[in-house]
């Protein structure tokens, strides 16, 4: 059940909600006297201000009951939200230390669980400006909301557990756009490959070294001068002839995309969209607004503008006839250097400054510092007159809207990733972390940053394998990339300056390690694959807390593991020189590489650095298949079954074209496997899509070790049900 509240009387929209979503409108002083919200809720208090001129609304609700506070995208800290005070106002931040606040998303969603995990509901606050939400301070079962702005919605999901809670929550922000299948496959990337022999020797280290890999990032040095929409003259003279290459040997490319276009006289995108389709200067609103970043003085499109994104979004297309598969959208906070004014004022403290002025001295350097996180929402007005710190966290949203309204218009599935982000992203595409750091605590901080992701409705996302600042070694990369094997986007990523992470530069034994790492991620793909589709389908994240799947208590408060799929539990090593760690059992487990069968409950596991820490659970079957080079899913004609038996095991298999939008009509494949003792059931589920027949091959064993084969041959629209013979 969804119920909508309206505070105040708001004058913008974010866009993010879903036209045909039904909901019981109810007022905010009632919420306590509805049936199903009365566990929850005492009484609500909203109170009007003024904060430097601009109107203010808080919003305290009393709670009537305690528990566990969850979601709101990739917020730093814990997975449990309490006591926690978040600001909602998207801001290039790259110090990701555990108390960074704000960051590039605005996800103001959470889920809320009773301490028993008998009562849940989720709370969507929506409103696209600046937002605090603070969540039981000092104790007090008091939630406050302040919003910088005449009005704002909310919506009060109700459900059983957090499963139903999630699915209402995508229903109303819009269900997750599928990525094509190659984005399932090992990504490498780096701040830069800065010509097109740099990034052919890349691609050729992979096939020669035979390490699997299907995408090759191009970041910015891949421009003219940093200018968005052309080629490095020198280092890219032959980029169509490179993209070719790279094609031919099995790689997709993917290219960043920054806002920013460069103020230069007879350059094409600045000429077409000065005084027209950028961004204007709220303090000369016949002028364009303009900033500093990467190219220098550079102006901003409106995307809120549909002319705007049509215009955007052609120019992209170019560059997809050019031969680029994907787009990773950077920069769209969106991220400004700096401003003429910010630089008039700090030129002025400067000349201000005397040594003897002390703290002062600290203070004004530090505030220069501080310029490039201001997010000038006084500074800039829309086309349509808005204020930009009324709308601020939908910038990059609407940036990644532009092109997935293009490629939805010509039936092709999106492999778009935005660093910024607002509710109901995942209609246009996913979402990574952003400038993480090569530290043993940013895996931990991205298990609970990708999980709260999923929670939020954003079902492919990813983090900077290896970390992006900061010098790996070999021991942090290996882990890191062993829980990137059990992330929606596995993707290494490393800044200029730092030391190189592709996975042949700690020396032959930790090439072949990450090798056999990469490769097991190659196997997974047809499960993989199947529990996203199943996802998009259904509104079932792939990557989710242990609690989504286990409604306990002892759940709820493991944040350190999570489920990945239905049939996959993963517990990542975060900390230097482990060789064992404690991991939580709902039922009876068997390690995925090492064959170890683990108990229900609480277990002490060894983990060699040779292993990733992941487990298949009881009566699970798990589709497999031999690592290929590259993702190639039509060319599979055989699949491996992993099946861990008690009683009666369930798995699934989904197949489609993995590229296009065609899924949504009908034209895929879903089967069943169902292994017992005695037999092993093949349903087809849906048959929509044709397929060749293949061999299917069962490998089954039991919880005391007992172990057989079977094989069966498997057409798309099969109902097959054979003996098992031990």
């Amino acid at each position: 059940m969804v119920y909508k509240v309206i505070y105040g009387t708001p004058d913008v929209e974010s866009e993010a909600t879903e036209k045909d979503v039904k909901f019981t409108l109810v007022k905010g002083e009632n919420l306590a006297k509805i049936d199903k919200l009365a566990t929850f809720f005492e009484t609500e208090e909203l109170t009007s201000t003024v904060h430097e001129g601009k109107p203010l609304l808080v919003l305290k609700r009393k709670h009537r009951i305690n528990g566990f506070f969850y979601g709101f995208g990739d917020k730093v800290g814990p997975l449990d939200r309490k006591g926690r005070r978040y600001v909602f106002w998207n801001t290039d931040n790259f110090t990701h230390h555990p108390s960074a606040d704000p960051l590039y998303k605005s996800i103001p969603f959470y889920v809320f669980a009773s301490e028993d995990a008998r009562h849940w509901y989720g709370c969507f606050t929506d409103y696209p400006g600046w937002m605090e939400i603070d969540l039981d301070p000092e104790g007090s079962r008091e939630l406050i909301f302040k919003v910088l702005g005449n009005g704002f919605a909310q919506y009060i999901i109700t459900g059983r557990n957090v499963k139903e809670i999630v699915r209402q929550y995508v229903n109303l922000t819009g269900q997750n756009i599928a990525f094509p299948v190659w984005a399932f496959g090992y990504q490498q990337s780096r701040w830069s490959y800065s010509t097109e022999d740099e990034v052919l020797d890349v691609a050729r280290n992979f096939r020669e070294r035979g390490i699997p890999c299907d995408v090759i990032y191009l970041d910015i040095d891949y421009m003219d001068d940093y200018k968005v929409f052309t080629w490095n003259p020198k280092g890219f003279k032959n980029y169509k002839q490179t993209i070719e290459e790279l094609h031919h040997d099995g790689f997709k490319v993917v290219a960043i995309l920054d806002p920013g276009v460069k103020v230069e006289e007879g350059y094409s995108v600045f000429e077409e969209g000065k005084n027209r389709y950028f961004l204007k200067d709220a303090k000369k609103p016949d002028q364009d607004f303009e900033g500093a970043v990467w190219p220098g003085r550079v102006r901003f499109p409106d995307f809120r503008e549909p002319e705007v994104r049509k215009w955007w979004a052609n120019h992209v297309r170019n560059y997809m006839e050019d031969g680029i598969d994907g787009f990773w959208n950077d920069m769209n906070e969106i991220a400004i250097f700096a401003t003429e004014y910010d630089l008039q004022e700090a030129q002025e403290n400067l000349e201000k400054l005397r040594l003897e002025d002390g703290i002062k001295v600290a203070g004004t350097l530090g505030a220069i510092g501080e310029i490039g996180r201001r997010g000038h929402g006084d500074d800039i007005q829309h086309l349509d007159g808005t204020p930009h710190w009324k709308v601020k966290n939908v910038y990059g949203y609407n940036m990644q809207r532009a092109v997935a309204e293009m490629l939805k218009n010509d039936g092709r599935r999106p492999f778009l990733i935005s660093r910024s982000a607002y509710a109901g992203i995942q209609k246009f595409g996913g979402v990574w972390t952003g400038d993480n750091h090569s530290w043993w605590e940013h895996i931990l901080q991205e298990i609970v940053r990708l999980n709260s992701l999923s929670l939020c409705g954003i079902f492919y996302s990813g983090c900077d394998i290896g970390g992006f600042g900061g010098d790996v070694n070999a021991e942090l990369l290996v882990r890191f990339m062993q829980f990137g094997v059990f992330t929606p986007m596995f993707r290494n990523h490393s800044a200029i300056g730092t030391r190189r992470q592709e996975p042949w530069q700690f020396g032959p034994e930790v090439e072949e390690l990450l090798k056999k790492t990469i490769k097991l991620r190659y196997e997974l793909l047809p499960y993989i694959y199947t529990q996203y589709m199943l996802g998009v389908l259904t509104n079932i994240p792939l990557m989710r807390p242990m609690f989504y799947d286990f409604n306990s208590p002892e759940a709820l408060r493991i944040e350190d593991q999570y489920m990945f799929g239905d049939s996959l539990l993963v517990a990542p090593v975060f900390r230097s020189n482990t060789v064992k760690r404690l991991v939580w059992f709902p039922k009876p487990a068997r390690h995925l590489t090492i064959g170890a069968i683990l108990r229900k409950g609480w277990n002490i596991v060894d983990t060699p650095i040779e292993h990733p820490v992941a487990f298949q659970l009881i009566d699970s079957a798990v589709p497999t298949v031999q690592a290929p080079n590259y993702v190639d899913m039509g060319k599979i004609d055989r699949v491996t079954w992993k099946v861990f038996l008690r009683n009666k095991a369930i798995g699934y298999l989904y197949e489609d074209d993995g590229t296009s939008l065609d899924y949504l009509k009908g034209i895929y494949n879903l089967k069943k496997v169902v292994v017992t003792r005695d037999r092993i059931e093949i349903q087809t589920i849906h048959s929509g899509y044709p397929s060749i027949e293949r061999e299917w091959l069962f490998d089954i064993i039991t919880k005391k070790g007992k172990q057989t084969t079977v094989r069966v041959v498997v057409r798309h629209d099969s109902n097959i049900t054979v003996p098992v013979e031990w």
